[in-house]
């Protein structure tokens, strides 16, 4: 389990959940933008719950291993949903284009 220090608090969650919490949020520092993010956590008491996170541009997280008497926590799901909008934040890639530029709508010949 790794426990997250955010602002004023922190959080304790999984692994992998921690891992793509902080990949995410510097994807959105990189673009600089921001997302709500409803995260999987241990909530007081020891159960399984959510947090609510705000990352953007000026988030500073810091996540360190933490021992844990309980299951490790795991939300396959939410990682997936996660890396996918990471993936979606990278670069774009340009294209191959075989036949000239003519016909296509919208190009922006600045960026050839």
């Amino acid at each position: 389990m790794k426990r997250i220090h955010y602002a004023s608090g922190s959080l304790l969650t999984g692994d992998d959940i921690a891992d793509v919490l902080v990949r995410f949020g510097a994807a959105l520092a990189h673009r600089n933008d921001a997302a709500e993010v409803h995260a999987p956590a241990v909530v007081e008491g020891g159960d399984t719950g959510e947090v609510l996170i705000l990352l953007g541009p000026a988030s500073q997280m810091l996540a360190e291993h933490e021992p844990f008497d309980g299951a490790e926590l795991h939300d396959d799901e939410f990682v997936s949903q996660l890396e996918g909008k990471i993936a979606a934040l990278g670069p774009t890639r340009a294209t191959f284009v075989e036949h000239g530029t003519d016909d296509l709508p919208d190009l922006d010949y600045d960026l050839l």
